[in-house]
């Protein structure tokens, strides 16, 4: 990524609550229904469950009249947007059904109490581009770790900081990343467009022309325009001009969903919870987690952990790796689907901003500079192109949802049935491995560990973890806790199979 000729352009900029945003302007187990057919339109589809009461045993009438008074109620709670008693309600009924609608009404509760978050001032993101973490979003991911640990969203968090696509050594050399993606440096690059350019030369011919027909002053035209385009950003969010360019350029708004789409599906692999999409400035200008940000287009997912570390001013390099991976991914989502990334140029402006305010507090990493800053945005978008290629059923099921104006709860649903209808889990290691050779001037792709490398990265982690800062070892020790836990939710798994 040319790092050190980025272009600032309209919206990009904007990370709201790390919410990645978009613009137009291209300058740059109780389980879910997922048997459910396909449908041609995004729908809540209801569960099954009117069949006639003579098809049920006898028995089963008071047990089934009491869970239907609980889902009722259940349903209630999230009516009423009351999402961390709803989140108290379904953890204490594992068992409870979880029909399609019922998995829609769930994340409709979700975007709006996190719409209404007070946090979603724009006083308080002025100083800073991650919020703290309000009730509401602290219910929301309670919620997605509830679905997820009964099993509902299989594919959430399927990636963590042991089982990064490409693992090993972070230093991601341009060869390399061409090497393991087989994009060129340049695709990955977000370009500069014209579309800009050629609507000022269709404007102003059009004044030009406008003028010697009616005999109007030319100077009063130019002046009318630029007023009219300010009134058009202050007041609507650019959306005119927005829809102004989208009629020029048709191809603007699928590369604008597929940017986005590739945000969504990483953060959400990743375990941030999302909350909500944009992919227009008048939909944006409705949504209080972008209308204040002046952007066109948006992903708004939360990161609990990196929110809380920010505000303590020690963030590990794993939550710094997680960032990076999800802010490159709508540059490696149109890499991949168009070898050529067109925008983009915000989100490389955001990491460099990121890194570059970690410099000088308490951290265990060294400073951030050009090269080290280049060489983590290569790596981010190394690890965002292999996990859209090893997810891409998924992605390509995100797009068509987000194409046909899909709900955050029809994304989710098509993420996860993809993933079960092609047997998609969680990645349980790494799809490669970066060794470094002799020297450190030259690094090694391999999609197996040599046995030799294993013994050596053995010894390597036995003694790293003495020289570990308290906070690291916190971090490593929760790492390997959770990882027991994935285990022995597999375990359990097969063992309710047999």
């Amino acid at each position: 990524m040319a790092l050190t000729t980025f272009q600032k352009h309209k919206g990009r900029i904007g990370l709201a609550v790390l919410s990645l945003s978009a613009t137009t302007t291209r300058t740059t187990t109780t389980t879910l229904a997922f048997t459910i057919p396909a449908v041609s339109t995004i729908s809540k589809v209801k569960s099954i469950s009117s069949r006639s009461p003579s098809h049920r045993p006898l028995r089963n009438y008071n047990a089934l009249d009491a869970s239907s008074s609980d889902e009722h109620q259940f349903d209630k709670l999230l009516e009423e947007t009351k999402l961390g008693q709803a989140v108290s309600y379904i953890r204490s009924k594992p068992d409870m059904e979880l029909t399609r609608e019922r998995f829609g009404k769930i994340f409709d509760a979700i975007e709006e109490s996190t719409s209404e978050a007070d946090l979603n001032s724009i006083n308080v993101r002025r100083e800073q581009e991650f919020s703290l973490l309000s009730a509401s979003r602290k219910e929301m991911a309670d919620m997605y770790q509830v679905l997820k640990d009964q099993g509902h969203l299989r594919l959430f968090g399927a990636v963590d900081k042991y089982t990064m696509p490409a693992s090993g050594s972070h230093t991601v050399r341009p060869s390399m990343l061409e090497q393991i993606t087989s994009l060129s440096m340049k695709s990955l690059t977000p370009r500069p467009s014209n579309t800009l350019l050629y609507a000022g030369v269709v404007t102003g011919l059009l004044e030009a022309g406008i003028s010697a027909y009616f005999g109007i002053s030319l100077n009063f035209l130019f002046v009318l325009t630029i007023v009219s385009f300010l009134v058009d950003r202050i007041f609507l969010n650019g959306a005119l001009a927005e829809t102004v360019l989208k009629l020029l350029s048709p191809e603007t708004q699928p590369k604008i969903t597929r940017h986005e789409a590739g945000h969504f599906l990483c953060a959400y692999l990743l375990g941030c919870p999302v909350e909500g999409y944009v992919l227009s400035a008048w939909a944006a200008m409705q949504d209080a987690r972008f209308g204040s940000r002046a952007v066109s287009a948006g992903t708004s997912f939360f990161d609990a952990e990196l929110s809380s570390q920010i505000a303590s001013n020690k963030v590990p390099r794993s939550s710094i790796d997680r960032y990076s991976i999800i802010v490159m991914a709508g540059i490696a989502a149109e890499a991949v689907q168009y070898g050529q990334a067109d925008g983009g140029a915000g989100d490389e402006m955001a990491l460099i901003a990121f890194l570059t305010n970690l410099n000088g507090g308490p951290s265990p990493n060294p400073a951030w500079n050009d090269v080290t800053i280049r060489n983590q945005a290569r790596w981010g978008a190394l690890q965002a192109v292999l996990l859209i290629r090893q997810y891409k059923e998924c992605y390509d099921a995100l797009v068509d949802t987000l194409e046909r104006g899909g709900t955050l709860g029809d994304c989710i649903y098509a993420i996860e049935k993809a993933g079960r209808d092609n047997g998609l889990e969680a990645l349980k290691k790494p799809l490669g491995y970066i060794l470094e050779r002799p020297g450190g001037l030259e690094e090694l792709w391999v999609k197996d560990l040599p046995e030799s490398e294993l013994s050596v990265a053995t010894v390597g982690a036995a003694t790293s973890t003495k020289t570990l800062d308290p906070d690291e070892s916190i971090e490593t020790l929760e790492g390997y806790k959770e990882e027991l836990k994935r285990k022995l939710r597999d375990l359990d798994a097969k063992l309710n199979e047999l």
